[in-house]
């Protein structure tokens, strides 16, 4: 196994210890993505790096989404959605860098 592509023990991608089926990974980054919103709901649509954040989740959501299919349209979107990913981050740090000037407006 490719520790690059997964750090779970073989075996754990169907089921657990106790045999429970494994939950699906889209289902669990979405439930990561209402758990951040949840928690930052307040401050979201003032902090950048909250909806960078936001933005990284359902990147990575997209890309789980297209696995385990090895076909080149689907790493081109994976890396479509990890050079969005890129965008937003980067944005993220110059907004903060920005706010964190004395007199920046906050727009």
């Amino acid at each position: 196994m490719n520790p690059i592509i997964s750090t779970a023990p073989a075996g754990s991608r169907t089921a657990d210890r106790a045999g429970s089926p494994a939950p699906d990974p889209v289902t669990q980054l979405h439930s990561v993505r209402r758990l951040v919103e949840d928690r930052y709901a307040d401050e979201t649509d003032e902090q950048p790096l909250i909806r960078a954040a936001l933005h990284l989740i359902d990147c990575a959501t997209d890309v789980v989404a297209g696995l385990p299919a090895p076909d080149l349209d689907v790493c081109r979107d994976a890396l479509g959605s990890a050079r969005a990913a890129v965008v937003s981050a980067t944005f993220a740090v110059g907004r903060v860098r920005d706010l964190a000037v004395p007199g920046t407006e906050r727009a």
